[in-house]
């Protein structure tokens, strides 16, 4: 029953927010803005409760507050409302500044290094690498980019989950990682595999004009698959660290926000700076 319970809560999560999310992808602009800040804002609040559950030291509120500077900012540049120079680094300082202050008007001397350290990890990990979303936003096409990353993000994680499933240490008897032990090499590889397959079905069908040669077509999804991997590996890190199962159960049968997006705080970033530098796409 349990089983079947959490089934249909995936069920209709995926029903009402696919349409949803696909809208704000290609045509979102304030809206964008407004989803970036609810993935951040709720990601870090699982972030940091998580850790308090734990017993470590951090700033909730203050990390939640600064940390939705980040998308902000990213959305005000990305559009040429506003440029600062070294935003980040006067960030940096005015956020440990006001993260010491703290500590010392609370006269508080034990766990003032963990207090530090585990609020801007939250706000460097999830909203600074997050809000890379925008500069994807900025490029040409970069609504369709957008989807079609997510697209293939579901495609890797669906597919290693079911390959893993029904092959998974069948070739390799050692797993993925010992941090999920569930994950296989197998599923691993499947992922790849169907990743460049929705890639060039994405292409061809889909998004015609996406403009891409075929290298591409299999270097981009390896990247997604690949760093994809990663960004769920670092949060289940976290996880077994931290000794929860999910983030959060605000979306019933699929877990928390941090779980879902995990993934894509790693290839947004790294995509963003492919786009950019390698293939000098404006």
């Amino acid at each position: 029953m349990e089983g079947l319970n959490r089934m249909k809560s995936r069920l209709l999560v995926a029903i009402i927010f696919i349409p949803l999310l696909i809208y704000i992808m290609l045509y979102g602009d304030l809206l964008l803005l407004i989803f970036t800040n609810v993935i951040i804002g709720v990601s870090l609040f699982e972030f940091y409760k998580m850790m308090k559950e734990s017993k470590r030291e951090v700033s909730m509120e203050l990390g939640i507050i600064l940390g939705l500077f980040m998308p902000m900012y990213s959305y005000l540049q990305y559009k040429n409302f506003m440029d600062i120079n070294n935003f980040l680094s006067l960030f940096v300082v005015v956020s440990i500044i006001l993260l010491s202050a703290i500590r010392i008007i609370k006269k508080k001397v034990e766990g003032s290094t963990e207090y530090i350290s585990n609020t801007l990890l939250g706000i460097f990990y999830i909203a600074f690498m997050f809000s890379h979303i925008f500069g994807i936003r900025s490029l040409t096409n970069g609504g369709m980019w957008l989807l079609t990353i997510q697209a293939l993000m579901w495609i890797a994680d669906s597919s290693a989950y079911f390959v893993g499933l029904n092959f998974g240490r069948k070739i390799f008897k050692e797993g993925l990682s010992d941090i999920s032990p569930k994950k296989s090499k197998e599923g691993f590889i499947g992922s790849i595999l169907f990743t460049i397959l929705g890639m060039f079905i994405i292409k061809n069908i889909i998004f015609k004009n996406i403009g891409l040669d075929n290298i591409q077509l299999v270097i981009i999804p390896i990247i997604i698959a690949s760093v994809g991997m990663i960004g769920d590996l670092v949060e289940s890190m976290y996880k077994r660290e931290f000794k929860i199962k999910d983030s959060g159960n605000l979306l019933g049968g699929h877990g928390g926000i941090l779980d879902r997006f995990d993934s894509l705080i790693f290839t947004l970033p790294t995509l963003y700076y492919y786009f950019t530098y390698v293939l000098n796409m404006k």
